[in-house]
C-alpha cells in the first residue's frame, strides 16, 4: 500500500522520562516512520529555547510554546494556524480528548475535513476521587461542551480501555459504530522475561506520576503502617509530580522508602528486574502501561480494581486486585502477597505470553494502519 502522510497530535512528546501516553505516541510514530509513512508530530514545549522543528527519518516534530499548564496537566498553546497550513495530509491521529491540542485538531477537522482518528488514553468521566469543586465542575462542563464537540468530529474513536469505551457510550458519546478497542502497547524486546525471587529485601515499586488521582496519599499512609510492623519490606517510588516534595519530606528519615524521581524510561526494565511486586493504587486509569511492562517481564502486580486493570489482570487470575482507596484491604493484600509470593510469580508467568503478544507494538500498529487505510478509502 502507498505510504501515508500522518499528523500525530499530542500534548507531550519525546522527553526522557515521558509517561504512558507519550511513550505510546513516540513508539507508534517511530514504527509508522519505519514502515515508510511520513509523520508530522504536533506537540508542545515549555521553553522558547527548544527549537520549533526537529527532523528524523520520515518524521518532523513541530513544538509549540506553552507558557503554562492548566491544572498542571493541560499545556496551553496555539497550533491551529499551522495545522491549517499543512497540505496533502491523509490522516490526523489525535491523542486524548481533553487537551487544548485536541480541541484545535477538532476545529481543523471541522474546517478542512481531513479524516480524524481520536485515541482515548484515559481521563473519561468525573474524577473518581476527592478533588476541588472547581476542578470537578471544569471537567464535567468540558465533557458536555468541548468534549462532545471533539468526539463528534472524530471519524473513528479508538480507546485503549474497554471500560472507558463503555463509559463514553453511557454518557457523552452514543455512536457505537465509531468506537473501537486498540490495546495499549509496548515493545517486548525492551522488557526481558525474568523469574523474580525472594531476597533479603522485599521490594514493592510504584512507577508513574506522583499525583492524587494515582492514589499516592492513601498508599503513603499504608506504607507508614507496614513499615512499623515489618523489617524487610521496602517501597520504591519511580516518577515525579506534585506530591514528590510531600513524599520526600514524609519519608526523609526512612531508609526503606526510596524516591528515584523522574528516570529515563530505558532504566525501567532494570528497576523492574529488582522489583518483587509492582503496585498501582490509582483511582483513575485507562490501561496502565506500567502494568503491561511488568507483566511482560513476569513481575507480579497488585492494583486497584478500576479502569481496564481488571481486564489486564484477568479479573485477579493474573495478579491481585483490591478496592481503590481501601487502606485496610491494601495493607492486608500486601502482607498476604509477601507470604504467598511464589503463587504470585506463577500467576505473572501465565500472563506473560499473552501480554507479550496482544500488547506488542507490531500488532497494535497493524490495527491502527488498517484503520488509516479504511478512513482514506
Amino acid at each position: 500500500m502507498d505510504p501515508l502522510k500522518i499528523v500525530q497530535v499530542t500534548p507531550y512528546f519525546g522527553s526522557r522520562s515521558y509517561g504512558g501516553t507519550e511513550r505510546y505516541v513516540s513508539n507508534l510514530s517511530n514504527e509508522l516512520a519505519n514502515r515508510g509513512h511520513h509523520i508530522d508530530v504536533f506537540t508542545t514545549k515549555n521553553s522558547t529555547k527548544i527549537p520549533y522543528q526537529s527532523y528524523f527519518q520520515n518524521m518532523t516534530v513541530h513544538r509549540f510554546y506553552s507558557p503554562w499548564n492548566v491544572f498542571g496537566i493541560n499545556p496551553a498553546c496555539f497550533m491551529l494556524h499551522k495545522m491549517l497550513q499543512l497540505k496533502d495530509v491523509d490522516i490526523f491521529h489525535v491523542h486524548s480528548y481533553i487537551y487544548f491540542t485536541t480541541i484545535q485538531a477538532a476545529v481543523n477537522k471541522l474546517l478542512k475535513g481531513t479524516p480524524m482518528l481520536l485515541h482515548i488514553h484515559g481521563g473519561v468521566g468525573r474524577p473518581p476521587y476527592k478533588t476541588g469543586f472547581l476542578k470537578e465542575f471544569a471537567k464535567v462542563f468540558f465533557d458536555y461542551t468541548l468534549g462532545k464537540f471533539v468526539l463528534s468530529q472524530a471519524d473513528v474513536i479508538a480507546s485503549v480501555s474497554l471500560q472507558d469505551s463503555k463509559l463514553l457510550e453511557e454518557t457523552i458519546h452514543s455512536n457505537l459504530e465509531r468506537i473501537v478497542i486498540i490495546n495499549n502497547a509496548i515493545n517486548p524486546k525492551h522488557f526481558p522475561e525474568i523469574t523474580p525471587s525472594l531476597q533479603n529485601e522485599f521490594v514493592i515499586s510504584y512507577i508513574g506520576d506522583l499525583e492524587p488521582w494515582k492514589g499516592i496519599p492513601y498508599y503513603a499512609r499504608v506504607i507508614d503502617r507496614i513499615i512499623r510492623k515489618t523489617k524487610n519490606i521496602s517501597f520504591w517510588f519511580v516518577g515525579d509530580g506534585s506530591l514528590f516534595s510531600a513524599l520526600e519530606s514524609k519519608f526523609k528519615e526512612e531508609k526503606r522508602v526510596k524516591l528515584f524521581g523522574a528516570v529515563n524510561h530505558k532504566e525501567i526494565p532494570n528497576i523492574l528486574e529488582k522489583t518483587n511486586i509492582l503496585i498501582q493504587p490509582s483511582f483513575w486509569e485507562g490501561s496502565p502501561t506500567t502494568i503491561i511492562e511488568a507483566l511482560a517481564m513476569g513481575v507480579p502486580v497488585i492494583a486497584s480494581d478500576i479502569g481496564d486493570i481488571p481486564r489486564l489482570l484477568d479479573n485477579g487470575k493474573n495478579g491481585v486486585l483490591f478496592e481503590a482507596g481501601n487502606e485496610e484491604l491494601l495493607e492486608e493484600t500486601i502482607f498476604v502477597a509477601s507470604k504467598n509470593y511464589d503463587e504470585l510469580v506463577e500467576s505473572a508467568k501465565k500472563a506473560r505470553k499473552k501480554i507479550r503478544k496482544d500488547f506488542a507494538f507490531d500488532n497494535v500498529t497493524d490495527q491502527i494502519e488498517s484503520i488509516y487505510y479504511k478512513l482514506i478509502s
